[in-house]
């Protein structure tokens, strides 16, 4: 993840799809959604498939001939649909919040299609309309789903309802059936503003959550991540590079004799010249690299699938922005230079000892005379020359 300046105001989700504006923001609260929800999505499943198969019987009792064969094929067609959705946010959990919804699309349209199926002459209107609620209750409020999902669910519900309701033809059934649809238009909506406010509510805790967590992994001086940031992107780092076995590499790049910019010039000078080097590396990022102040005027960045020769040259022209930085800051202008040490992470090794060895070329550069990049000696590759 690439780090830049802590958000100042906390994010606030639409009143009306209950989503972020922040199209990054919204996608990692979906992705932590579904992940929670993923096994209760599968067990909802599970126990609609045992209620199909509960409901055969009733289908050998109540149909013959061509009806029968209808309802069976719209039953392996339910069946089919739900083993695909679980098959579905099996091998794509983040994508919950859109099959989640689908389902229950599905699931409405085929229970209407079994109702009619069944007929409606000598069913009971309350048991017909009522079952519209029942999937209202699992597919509205208690599955994930987002905000426009959510609206057209409920109005396709809405219309299953009064369809039922309406083809009741008896006048005794009739008169049932359209308060039963009458209690269960409002049952769904009041559903529909339950599911509503706590995705509201889900959004602004998130949102919360997201920026205590931002402001403890980022340095509030330069809003490039902190030392605990980096340790945190490059742990995630590491096992991705495990997982894909492609190589990691760690740059650590110190300001060279910035003590003396402090000593000179005041702090205030010192931080714009920490503010000024940390905006034209963040600059050089790529998507996946993360840039950290660890501390002090030093600062790691984090290669991820780049080899040492490659991460060295990248290095260099890091140690390069920083020499062609030119701070002003009042009468002051300040020109910096950088020793830089680059090290590859081994799969054996923690991320502290790949840290401490890019230390090392870290030295070595500086006893090389100052900016300039060493690798260290460990890992066996060229000084490459200024």
């Amino acid at each position: 993840m690439t780090h830049g300046h802590l958000p100042v105001p906390l994010p606030r989700p639409s009143p009306w799809t209950a989503a972020f504006a922040d199209d990054a923001l919204e996608a990692r609260f979906r992705s932590e959604r579904s992940r929670g929800m993923r096994v209760t999505f599968l067990v909802v499943l599970a126990l609609i498939l045992a209620m199909l198969a509960a409901l055969v019987p009733l289908d050998l009792a109540q149909l013959e001939g061509g009806w029968l064969e209808v309802a069976f094929v719209l039953r392996g067609v339910f069946a089919a649909m739900l083993l695909g959705a679980a098959l579905s946010v099996w091998r794509w959990p983040e994508g919950l919040l859109t099959i989640a919804p689908l389902t229950g699309l599905g699931v409405a349209l085929l229970t209407l299609a079994l109702t009619f199926v069944h007929g409606l002459e000598h069913s009971s209107p309350v048991l017909d309309t009522s079952q519209f609620a029942f999937v209202g209750m699992v597919f509205v409020l208690l599955l994930p789903n987002t905000g426009r999902w959510r609206w057209g669910l409920t109005g396709v519900l809405l219309l299953a309802t009064w369809a039922v309701a309406l083809g009741k033809t008896d006048d005794v059934q009739g008169s049932e059936a359209h308060l039963a649809g009458l209690f269960v238009s409002f049952v769904l909506l009041v559903l529909l503003a339950i599911a509503h406010r706590e995705d509201v509510l889900r959004h602004w805790q998130f949102a919360a959550l997201d920026r205590l967590v931002r402001m403890s992994t980022t340095d509030p001086l330069t809003g490039v991540a902190n030392r605990r940031g980096f340790f945190d992107a490059a742990e995630a780092a590491r096992h991705r590079a495990l997982l894909e076995e492609e190589p990691l590499t760690v740059v650590l790049l110190d300001l060279d004799h910035f003590k003396g910019v402090n000593d000179r010039h005041g702090h205030a000078v010192g931080d714009e010249v920490l503010r000024s080097v940390a905006r034209v590396l963040r600059d050089t990022l790529k998507p996946g690299e993360t840039l950290a102040r660890l501390g002090g005027e030093e600062f790691g960045v984090l290669l991820p699938g780049m080899s040492l020769e490659q991460a060295e040259k990248r290095a260099q022209g890091l140690r390069s922005e920083v020499q062609a930085l030119c701070v002003q800051s009042g009468s002051a202008v300040v020109r910096m230079t950088a020793s830089v040490g680059v090290a590859a992470w081994m799969p054996e090794e923690s991320i502290d000892a790949a840290l401490g060895r890019a230390d090392l070329g870290m030295y070595e550069a500086k006893s090389a005379g100052r900016n300039c990049v060493r690798a260290a000696a460990g890992d066996a590759a060229r000084p490459m020359a200024n």
